[in-house]
C-alpha cells in the first residue's frame, strides 16, 4: 500500500470522526433549546464537542492537503484556481461551520477560526515546502 493511500485513509478516518462529533453537538443542542435543568452543563459540553469536530475537520482537510502534496499536487491552487465544484465544496463545509456555531451563538469562534484559514491558505500558497521536514 503506497504512503498516501495510508495519509487518505487518516484523512477519511478523521472526516467521518468529525461528522460524528458535529452529529452529537446538534443533539446537545436540542437539549439546551428544550430547557432541561441540566443545559449549561450540555451547553459546555456541546461546545467542547464542537471545538474538538473543528480539530477533526481541520486534521482531515491538512491530511488530504498532505496526500495532494506528496502526490505533487498544490491543492490550495487547484480551489482558488477557479475549479469551481472543488471551491464550492469547501465553501458549503465553511457555510455548514458558519451555520453550527452561529445556532450555538458562538460567533467569536467561527471568525477565530475563518481568521486562522485565510493565514494557512496565505502561509501554504506562499510556502508549499514550509511543510517539509
Amino acid at each position: 500500500m503506497a504512503v498516501t493511500n495510508i495519509v487518505l485513509v487518516y484523512s477519511l478516518l478523521a472526516g467521518i470522526m468529525s461528522i460524528l462529533l458535529m452529529l452529537f453537538t446538534i443533539f446537545f443542542g436540542k437539549n439546551i433549546e428544550k430547557g432541561k435543568k441540566d443545559g449549561k452543563k450540555n451547553g459546555k459540553k456541546s461546545r467542547a464537542l464542537l471545538l474538538w469536530s473543528m480539530l477533526f475537520l481541520a486534521s482531515s482537510f491538512a491530511v488530504s492537503e498532505y496526500a495532494f502534496w506528496l502526490e505533487g499536487y498544490n491543492l490550495f491552487t487547484l480551489v482558488l484556481g477557479f475549479n469551481f465544484p472543488l471551491l464550492v465544496f469547501f465553501c458549503v463545509w465553511f457555510a455548514f461551520i458558519i451555520w453550527l456555531f452561529e445556532s450555538r451563538g458562538e460567533r467569536k469562534m467561527w471568525l477565530l477560526l475563518l481568521v486562522l484559514l485565510i493565514a494557512v491558505v496565505i502561509l501554504a500558497m506562499n510556502c508549499m515546502d514550509c511543510i517539509k521536514l
